[in-house]
């Protein structure tokens, strides 16, 4: 068969393979120059095709936002040659069509005084939007219906939406920094007296080992086009540092009111080891006077098995306490 030898190179054929390979070449060129002339023929013939395009509306009256429309998408048709069809469909850009509200006629309707866009207008928008000879019809929607409400602008902190992860021995070193932690935001009143804050979108970091600055965007609050936001990214901020398992001894200090204080109270032990999680670079500055271990004077906690609870009331804001052994200790008052 041909098609066995139709890939081999020419000089590994004889010369009636060679030539049985030239006739498969040749009918392949005139079945696709075929081809092309009988779609260049059929594209040049008058069709139909039908298209939809988004509705967006701009040039609002000052103060005023788009509280609810009655469509969002008008469906229409277009009589051309397949062509322009194609180059419509797959060249011309897929932008929403742009309809002025401040030139739209204002109709009552259900005792709501309604901006009103009819289909005439959306003929001339449609037209215009068209390359070379056409027609347009069956527009569906006829009519689009546009309720207009007071505006309002309120400013509202962000709220990171995030899943942080830190590597082994690597913790946040202070708080998350967002930049800026707030932002201002516009639409209608109803809608606005009802939202307390703006989230980002939700974001995974990898296991962080150093500090890292990342770019989030907003998600806006609610899915409604006339809410906008004043703008759509933030700078965050996530200090990282590497942290160590430390450990102190302490003496423990025990709270009487003055009252209870002529009673001498002996504790068993007397001292407790703190263990706690610092910062590599703050571990040096970390000294005993830092930290106070104390227990409650049995004449005020009663206890029921002879032992109080220990508690470390007082210890720098850059450690984090992770045990007190013992945390309870025993007792005995000497009158």
């Amino acid at each position: 068969m041909v098609w066995k030898y139709l890939w081999r190179k020419r000089s590994s054929l004889t010369p009636g393979e060679a030539a049985s390979k030239r006739r498969v070449y040749i009918f392949a060129l005139c079945l696709l120059f075929s081809a092309l002339f009988w779609l260049f023929s059929k594209l040049s013939q008058e069709t139909s095709a039908s298209f939809n395009k988004h509705i967006h509306f701009n040039n609002f009256p000052e103060g005023l936002v788009a509280a609810s429309q009655s469509d969002s998408v008008v469906q229409y048709r277009i009589q051309t040659t397949g062509l322009r069809l194609l180059n419509a469909y797959f060249f011309r850009p897929k932008d929403t069509l742009k309809v002025a509200v401040d030139g739209l006629p204002v109709v009552q309707r259900d005792g709501r005084s309604l901006h009103a866009v009819i289909d005439n207008q959306l003929f001339d928008i449609l037209s215009e939007n068209i390359e070379g000879p056409a027609t347009v019809g069956h527009i569906r929607p006829d009519t689009i219906f546009l309720e207009l409400v007071p505006a309002k602008r309120k400013k509202l902190p962000v709220r990171l939406n995030a899943d942080i992860r830190y590597a082994q021995r690597f913790r946040s070193y202070g708080p998350i920094l967002i930049e800026p932690d707030s932002v201002w935001i516009t639409g209608p009143q109803t809608i606005m007296d009802t939202l307390q804050y703006v989230s980002t979108e939700s974001w995974e970091s990898p296991l962080l080992r150093e500090t890292t600055q990342i770019t989030v965007s907003l998600k806006k609050p609610v899915a409604i086009r006339s809410v906008e936001l004043g703008r759509r990214e933030v700078l965050v901020e996530v200090p990282v540092t590497e942290f160590t398992e430390s450990s102190m001894e302490l003496p423990l200090v025990i709270n009487c009111p003055i009252e209870y204080r002529l009673s001498e109270v002996r504790l068993f032990p007397n001292t407790v080891m703190v263990s706690y999680l610092v910062a590599l670079r703050d571990y040096a500055t970390v000294v005993p006077q830092m930290f106070e271990a104390t227990v409650v004077c049995p004449q005020v906690q009663q206890t029921t098995d002879g032992r109080l609870e220990v508690a470390v009331e007082k210890y720098p804001p850059f450690v984090d306490i992770i045990a007190v052994k013992p945390s309870l200790v025993e007792y005995i008052i000497l009158e």
